[in-house]
């Protein structure tokens, strides 16, 4: 289901990029990855209107999620995003990031992130459910 997916994933832990590029990539997806807001920033312009999920950690050493997403959006308005945490009280984050944000619970099994991000694309009309 993620096949034609290009995906930009940003953490600021490079073995975790690493696990997300490999899951999804196994799972039929291009994966870009960042480790920061400015390396977000850098893929965002080198491949403008070229990326459809943006999988970003709330919280990066030098910004947040919400820039990364804020540089995506201007590159690839169509771009979905989700938003990764580890952080116990990321409540708040969803609160401020509004109704329509996905924030998925750090650490996650690799199955789990898949099948997150096949319910997302579904709910947003991007593809059909499987049958």
């Amino acid at each position: 289901m993620l096949e034609h997916l290009r995906v930009l994933v940003v953490d600021d832990e490079p073995d975790l990029c690493e696990i997300v590029r490999r899951v999804l990539s196994r799972a039929g997806a291009e994966v870009l990855t960042a480790s920061g807001l400015a390396g977000a920033e850098r893929l965002c312009a080198e491949y403008p209107g070229g990326v459809d999920l943006v999988l970003t950690d709330l919280k990066l050493q030098d910004g947040s999620g919400v820039q990364v997403a804020e540089a995506a959006r201007a590159s690839s308005p169509d771009a979905m995003i989700m938003f990764m945490s580890g952080l116990p009280y990321f409540d708040a984050a969803v609160i401020e990031l509004g109704p329509e944000a996905s924030v998925i619970a750090k650490p996650f099994r690799a199955t789990e992130l898949v099948a997150l991000i096949e319910a997302a694309l579904v709910r947003a009309g991007r593809v059909a459910p499987e049958r």
